[in-house]
């Protein structure tokens, strides 16, 4: 619950005040004006931080997504092998949004919504996946690990092959772990495979 005593107005404010009213309506109905009203501010104050309802949304979701991606960030500064390495992100990566359904269902489902809605930022999130997993792969050719000419080409590949365990419909399969584990490694296989 956000203190309203004395109340300094700025851009993490308005996204925690922002995050609460979409929990209570829903992103459908949730607006700049019950922002505002919550934050006991003028409709105009939100408008000097934020260009309209659009522009506030996608920080949000922006906001979320950095949240959500922080482990994955971690494991890139660590000190282990790229096929090590590699396999942490790429799980990480794909738990991430099962962990954000089961932790805060509700939230969860108003971020699907808004992501739908926010096609910059989703494209711009993917993008920093293939770098970060690009990054990877570059250490694991440093290591003499992995095996490729385009380490940007393969960390697409193997970013569209774990992508579809980030989808909500696989939260439910019970051999979705399983599912992950193989796939990770034959990705992991395939990179190490000098032919």
């Amino acid at each position: 619950m956000i203190n309203l005593d004395k109340i300094s107005l700025d851009k993490e404010t308005i996204l925690n005040a922002t995050e609460e009213i979409i929990r209570r309506f829903g992103p459908d109905k949730a607006n700049i004006t019950d922002v505002a009203k919550l934050l006991k501010v003028s409709h105009a104050a939100i408008y000097r931080y934020y260009n309209g309802k659009t522009d506030l949304w996608n920080a949000v979701t922006e906001r979320w997504l950095t949240r959500l991606h922080a482990p994955s960030n971690n494991i890139l500064k660590e000190d282990s092998p790229a096929d090590v390495k590699l396999s942490n992100l790429l799980e990480s990566f794909v738990e991430a949004k099962h962990h954000s359904a089961i932790n805060d269902p509700e939230m969860f489902a108003n971020y699907i919504k808004l992501a739908q809605r926010s096609m910059e930022v989703i494209k711009k999130g993917i993008e920093e996946g293939i770098n970060s997993i690009e990054k990877v792969i570059v250490q694991g050719i440093t290591e003499g690990i992995f095996f490729t000419e385009s380490p940007y080409q393969e960390a697409r590949s193997v970013y569209l092959a774990t992508s579809v365990f980030i989808h909500p419909n696989t939260f439910e399969d019970p051999d979705r772990k399983q599912n992950i584990e193989s796939v990770i490694n034959l990705l992991i296989k395939g990179l190490k495979n000098s032919n």
